[in-house]
């Protein structure tokens, strides 16, 4: 019923526009306006009948498209607003949540430094027993090589001794015989 309303206006306004324009000393009668108002309210009703359903489904579609965007804007408001709290409350409790981080940085630190303290100590004990095991093995190594080369010596000197004395090398060939037999 609005839009009759507003179309009635409108043709009331295009009515008293030309009524109002008369030309030369003509003066226009409102018989002289019938014709013309009678053919924009059919030209208007045909129109609105031809368009109605048109323009109402486009204002229908228009009128969801705009509440759905509402909804949505609704909806990110309040997760801004829950957001927005949130931060709010994180911000409160920065100075405790920087002093929890600073204990446990230092809680992890000194873990990390006990356990590269009882790292450190046991690699230097196997170092110790390794070395302790090398100088060993070294030392009979060298042991070894000092008695071989005292024994060769010995050998040596006493075969040298044996050459050079010849009841040495007399005594020596008789053992040697009664070894045999």
């Amino acid at each position: 019923m609005r839009f009759w309303t507003a179309y009635a206006f409108i043709a009331l306004g295009i009515a008293t526009k030309a009524w109002s324009s008369s030309e030369g000393g003509h003066h226009a009668s409102l018989s002289d306006l019938i014709a013309p108002a009678f053919n924009v309210a059919v030209l208007f009703g045909v129109l609105i009948y031809a368009t109605k359903d048109k323009l109402k489904s486009h204002f229908v579609s228009f009128s969801e498209t705009v509440s759905n965007t509402l909804e949505r804007a609704n909806n990110k408001s309040k997760e801004a607003e829950q957001m927005l709290g949130t931060q709010k409350s994180k911000m409160a409790n920065l100075d405790s949540e920087i002093k929890n981080l600073n204990l446990e940085t230092e809680a992890e630190v000194m873990a990390y430094e006990k356990k590269l303290a009882k790292e450190t100590e046991e690699k230097m004990a196997k170092l110790k027993v390794d070395a302790n095991s090398k100088v060993a093995a070294d030392k009979k190594q060298m042991t070894d090589a000092l008695n071989a080369e005292l024994l060769e010596q010995v050998i040596k000197k006493t075969k040298s001794t044996i050459k050079g004395n010849e009841s040495y090398q007399n005594k020596v060939s008789s053992k040697m015989l009664e070894g045999l037999k």
